[in-house]
C-alpha cells in the first residue's frame, strides 16, 4: 500500500489539509477576538464622548444682559453701599435689559417698551431659562441703586446680585408675571429712600 494512505484522513482529507484547516480556524478566531476587543473599546470611547457632550450641552450659557460669574477663583466683588437717604436712581440713568422666561411670546419686548415709556434706557430684549418667580432683578456690585429704580416698577420682584462690572440691570420675567406697577405708584416709590442692603 502506498505511504500516502498512512496520512489519509478517515473522511478523505489528508493530515496536512486538516492542519491547514485548523490553522485557518484559529486565525479566524483570533481575528474575531481582536475585532471584538477593538469595537468594544471603540464603543466605550463613544459612550464617554456622548456623555461629555450631553453634560456640556446642559451647562448654562451666558444670556444677553446677564454676565456669568467670573471663574478665576477671586473673591466676589463687594456691594457698593448707598449713603443713608439715597433715592433710587433716576430712570433716565438706568439701563435695563428684559429677558422673557415664560412661554408668552413678545413679553420681553412689550415690557421693554413700557419701561422705555417710563424713561428707562432699554437693551435688546431676549429670552432666559433662569427666571425664578414672577420677576427677578439682577444687578452688579455697583448697581444696587439702579436696581432699586427698577424695583419701584415691580415691587414684588426679587433682587439678585452677580459679578457684572457695571451698573446695568437685567429684568428676568417668569411664571406669574402680570405687568408693571401703576405708573403713579412707581413714581411715588422713586421718591422714597432705598432700603439699606444687608451688610451695609
Amino acid at each position: 500500500m502506498p505511504s500516502s494512505h498512512h496520512d489519509a484522513h478517515p473522511y478523505g482529507r489528508s493530515a496536512d489539509d486538516v492542519r491547514r484547516r485548523d490553522q485557518r480556524v484559529r486565525r479566524t478566531r483570533r481575528l474575531r477576538a481582536t475585532q471584538l476587543a477593538f469595537f468594544s473599546v471603540l464603543a466605550i470611547v463613544l459612550v464617554g464622548i456622548g456623555a461629555y457632550a450631553v453634560r456640556e450641552f446642559r451647562e448654562p450659557v451666558a444670556e444677553p444682559g446677564v454676565i456669568a460669574p467670573k471663574g478665576d477663583g477671586s473673591e466676589p466683588s463687594e456691594l457698593t453701599c448707598p449713603e443713608p437717604g439715597t433715592l433710587p436712581l433716576d430712570p433716565a440713568e438706568v439701563t435695563v435689559t428684559v429677558l422673557n422666561g415664560t412661554g408668552r411670546s413678545g413679553l420681553a419686548g412689550q415690557t421693554s417698551d413700557q419701561l422705555g415709556e417710563r424713561g428707562y434706557t432699554v437693551g435688546d430684549p431676549g429670552n432666559t431659562d433662569r427666571s425664578s418667580g414672577p420677576a427677578t432683578i439682577v444687578y452688579g456690585p455697583s448697581g444696587y441703586v439702579a436696581a432699586q429704580s427698577v424695583l419701584a416698577q415691580l415691587p414684588e420682584a426679587t433682587l439678585s446680585m452677580d459679578d457684572r462690572d457695571d451698573a446695568t440691570v437685567s429684568l428676568l420675567l417668569g411664571k406669574g408675571f402680570d405687568g408693571l406697577a401703576e405708573e403713579s405708584d412707581a413714581a411715588a416709590a422713586l421718591e422714597e429712600p432705598v432700603a439699606m442692603p444687608e451688610g451695609c
